[in-house]
Parts: C-alpha cells; structure tokens; sequence
C-alpha cells in the first residue's frame, strides 16, 4: 500500500442525512425562483428553501440579495461566473454540527437527503446532528447510513478546469472560495494518516481554499454544477494551507441511492495489493514488463478473492476485462465504478516467465470498518 508521509486532515467516508421535521412536500415547495443545479450525472435536484413546520411554516427567504445594476455593471465576466453560482447553490448547502466539531453538506434531492464526509458526523453519539440551511431554518437530521469512500473518476473533470469550493470554513457560513482543477486521478488514504487501508482513487485535486468546515461541502464547476465533494488536505506542517481534494460526484451519485436504501454500501473488492511499475524499473528488477505488479495482499491471505481464483504470486496486470491496466489508481477506480461485488472480472497477467494468462475473478464485498480487525 502507498502511504503518504505528510499529515492528510481527513475521514474519508459518505454519509446520508435525512431531515427530521421535514416532509418531502415541504421541501418541494422551495422558492421556484431558485435554481439550484443538479450533481454531475444525477437527475436528482438539490433543493433549495426549506420550509418549517407548523403553524408558521412558511417559506424561508433563500434569494441572494439582488445586486443593483450600476454595480453588476462593473462585474467582468470571470466575477459574474462566481456570483452566479453562488446565488444558485448557496441555498442547497448547510452547516452540519455535532457535539464536538462541525462541517459542511449539500441537499441531493427534495426529500431531505443530504451528503457529507463520514468525519464530520463521526462525534455525533446520539445519531442525530444540527443542520442549518441559509437565513433562520434549522431542523435536525438523522444519520440513515455512512460507507467508506474510496474511488472517484474523474474522466470528464479536466486540469486547469474552473472550480468554486462552498461551505463552511472554520465555522463561516456559506464561504465561497475559488481556484482550478490542479489535478485528476489522485490518491488518498482512507484512514487519512498513511497507515495503510484502502485508498480512494481518482480523487479530484484543487487549489481552491479548503478549510476545516468547508468538508462535505460542494465542488462545483463554473456552471454551477457538483464536480466533487471537498475531502481533505495534504498539508506538511499539518496546518489547513496545502493541497486540497475533492471526490467525484460521480461516485456519491452510485453510493448515496444504497446509502438511503439499506444504510450501508458494498464495494467491489479483489484482495490484492497493487504497485505501479514502469519500463525502466521492470528491467531494473528483471520483471517480464511494465503495467501494475498485483499479488495477493498478505493481510487477507486465502479469503482474498483473487488468491480464490488462482492468483498465488505477483505477476504483472496488463488489462482487466480488455481495458489496459496503466496504473493502480486506474485498477482501484475501474473496479468502482464499473463492477460490482459478484461480478467476474478478467485480469490478464503477465507470469514472471513471461507467459501471458487470462485469470477469472469473482470480486468480494470489501470488508467493512468494523470487521476488518476479525480478519
């Protein structure tokens, strides 16, 4: 596993809201003037203008204060980008307290559901957290599910891209910072401390300002529509200044539906550990080629589903059903978004005496948080 030396402030994990107080009607009779976009790849809507209960239950001004037109003049068209979104998606995002710590979310949908990263509920000892909306609504919401998050793909994000990071930074509400796509196809830990575990690959990275609050909140792209989520940061002096990142929507779109469903996610799983490995260092090191080193990870042993299916020493992964292996973030988030757990995969491997095979695969369930140390 790659480990990362620096400190990463993150928990890497998807969490499911929903609202108490809160019928799906009365979020649906949001102000239509407000048009809050949907996440990437979803025909889900997040809703905007909440509205409370009983006998004052009426509607809660979300409008962005109109801007007047001498000064909307003097807006170029980079600002009115910015300014734009902002009016747009503000309203969708929340503050999310618990007992302890605080973070952001954003509404998927106008039943109440909303995402957030696992780490920003996981003080929450009573299951319920505080979620405040834009101007005086305030209701509870109940934690109905949380998975760990692990790959993302950001095929259609592309470097250099606009991004708009909204949220909640140090307990600021509703602060809107701006930056670029500095990357795509990164990788994360899971545990956020370069211990090993499961990694999250395909992680979208941001210079966009990322602090402690902003976590679970939107990224967003210049049309105003959920690039990602705001993770973590790579900081070296463990400080909140360093390099942001973001998992792909497209990933919380295939997670959050079993999240509401049934409370928890199972993700593909092939029980291996995988290692880049490029022309110079397969000759360095007398390997058949280059491609991703893949052998049978040693802390799961004969339970691993490719130790099952006749993997017993490395070999050199070239391609999994047709699609060339070019690196194990590519493995990692090939899986994820195009498999799932009982699926057969075909791995085509390259031996050590240089013989190419064709080995069949039944992916697992990945193990859960909480099994993991039964292992």
């Amino acid at each position: 596993m790659r480990s990362y030396p620096r400190r990463l402030w993150a928990a890497v994990a998807l969490l499911a809201l929903a609202l108490a107080g809160c019928s799906g009607n009365d979020l649906q009779s949001f102000d239509q003037t407000s048009t809050a976009p949907a996440p990437a790849r979803s025909t889900a809507r997040p809703a905007a203008t909440p509205v409370a209960e009983g006998a004052a239950a009426r509607p809660v001004s979300q409008q962005a204060t109109p801007i007047p037109e001498n000064v909307q003049q003097q807006l170029d068209a980079e600002e009115q980008v910015v300014v734009n979104v902002f009016d747009r998606v503000g309203p969708a995002v929340v503050k999310i307290e618990t007992e302890r710590g605080l973070g952001s979310g954003f509404l998927i949908d106008k039943n109440g559901y909303i995402v957030t990263n696992n780490h920003v509920i996981a003080d929450s000892q009573s299951g319920q957290v505080l979620v405040s909306f834009s101007g005086l609504f305030q209701t509870v919401g109940k934690v109905v599910g949380a998975v760990p998050v692990e790959f993302g793909d950001s095929e259609q994000s592309r470097v250099g891209q606009r991004t708009i990071a909204i949220g909640n930074p140090l307990g600021q509400d509703r602060t809107v910072t701006t930056g670029i796509i500095s990357a795509v196809g990164r990788e994360i830990d899971e545990n956020g401390q370069g211990q090993g575990g499961y990694r999250i690959g395909g992680a979208i990275q941001t210079d966009a300002a990322i602090n402690p609050g902003n976590s679970g909140g939107p990224l967003l792209d210049s049309r105003g529509r959920v690039l990602g989520m705001n993770t973590a940061i790579l900081s070296e002096s463990g400080a909140s200044s360093g390099i942001g990142f973001a998992v792909p929507a497209n990933l919380i779109v295939k997670v959050a539906p079993a999240l509401i469903d049934r409370g928890s996610y199972d993700h593909p799983w092939l029980g291996v550990a995988l290692q880049d490995v490029t022309t110079y260092e397969a000759k360095k090191n007398h390997l058949p080629s280059a491609g991703v080193l893949i052998a049978p990870d040693p802390n799961v042993g004969r339970d691993s589903p490719a130790f099952q299916a006749g993997l017993r020493n490395q070999a050199i992964l070239t391609a999994i059903n047709g699609t060339a292996a070019t690196s194990s973030n590519q493995v990692i988030a090939f899986l994820e978004l195009n498999t799932k757990a009982g699926d057969t995969v075909t791995l085509t491997l390259v031996e050590n005496n240089g013989q190419q095979r064709d080995l069949k695969a039944q992916l697992g369930a990945r193990p859960h948080v909480e099994d993991r140390g039964q292992q």
